[in-house]
């Protein structure tokens, strides 16, 4: 790294520093200000052949059509808002990497879902479409928006090392997580997904989401690992079977154990069980056109965009309602306009 850019990152710090002072600790709004700083600067230099990709889940594994249908004869209390009746919709999936572009590291996956054909206004976005978005792991590797301000200010500077290690501000849980979350899937076909943060459910309390394989068809890890070996494995399996996902919520049964401030915490499945609500289908399809892969890199999926007896909680989902829309907007129309030029 030259001299000119490293003073280039201290000076651009310092001015993030100014619009974010020591207040940033309270102020929603100035945490997700001064995040939506960094990312943007972050995305601009990773652009690759000039395009802008998502900081977080930048490899799309595949896009693919899906049906998502929710059950007949639920209980009362899960008859609410997307699930209120019996009802077959078309959805959009998207399955990615959370950190690496090779499929050789040990990483999170992501799964993002987008249910079309919605009755009602969303909060947020496109009225119609209610999104989902989930990791493969049921927590978060940080706690607090505090915290994950501090991680995309680490990672701006290429400090991320700091940031766990720091004597006056360790963070060795947040490393432990992410040691245990990071993993050599099979396929992102065969393993199960969290929202890891929490969501109302109607006016009946607050849940977390859920969405577990049901596929006939397993994949084995291949012998000698590939950089796309996840991409090989989804295609292989559309080819034997369709793929199957139920999803679940589980209800929050008491705040000590199950926090909503805390998203590093994970919801104890014994004292309160995942329960069924829908399933989610995909057939056999060309995902790895450039075409489709394209079509992808264009998608959006926001956890505000949403109905309202799905609403985010919490402080981190209130964070996300302001970067996930701007950032996602500055991507879409930066890419828009360099591929125009």
């Amino acid at each position: 790294m030259t001299k000119a850019i490293k003073i280039g990152r201290i000076l651009f710090a310092l001015l993030i520093s100014l619009s974010a002072s020591d207040a940033i600790a309270e102020d929603v709004d100035k945490l997700a200000n001064g995040m939506i700083q960094y990312i943007k600067a972050i995305q601009n230099e990773r652009a690759s052949n000039g395009m802008i990709k998502r900081f977080n889940q930048g490899k799309s594994l595949g896009c693919f059509d899906a049906r998502f249908d929710v059950e007949a004869d639920l209980p009362p209390d899960l008859k609410k808002g997307l699930f209120k009746k019996p009802a077959h919709y078309e959805a959009l999936v998207r399955f990615a990497n959370a950190d690496t572009t090779d499929d050789r590291e040990k990483d999170l996956r992501g799964m993002s879902i987008k249910v079309l054909g919605v009755e009602g206004n969303t909060l947020s976005g496109v009225d119609g479409e209610q999104d989902f978005l989930l990791n493969s792991y049921p927590a978060l590797f940080v706690d607090t928006p505090e915290t994950f301000y501090k991680f995309i200010q680490a990672t701006y500077r290429d400090e991320r090392w700091k940031f766990f290690f720091n004597p006056l501000d360790l963070h060795l849980e947040t490393l432990w997580i992410v040691f245990q979350a990071r993993e050599h899937h099979t396929s992102p076909f065969d393993i199960r997904y969290w929202s890891t943060t929490p969501y109302r459910f109607a006016n009946d309390g607050n849940v977390k989401y859920s969405v577990t394989p049901c596929s006939t068809v397993h994949s084995e890890l291949p012998d000698t690992l590939t950089q796309d070996y996840l991409q090989d494995n989804m295609e292989k399996h559309l080819a034997q079977a369709p793929v199957c996902f139920d999803f679940m919520v589980q209800f929050q049964t008491n705040e000590n154990d199950m926090p909503i401030e805390d998203a590093s915490v994970i919801w104890d499945e014994d004292e309160s069980p995942f329960r069924k609500v829908a399933r989610i289908t995909i057939q056999n399809q060309d995902f790895r056109s450039a075409e489709s892969l394209a079509a992808c890199e264009k998608t959006h999926f926001d956890p505000w965009q949403s109905l309202l007896e799905h609403a985010p909680v919490g402080r981190m989902n209130q964070v996300r309602e302001k970067v996930y829309s701007v950032i996602s907007r500055f991507r879409l129309d930066e890419n828009k306009l360099r591929s125009s030029q």
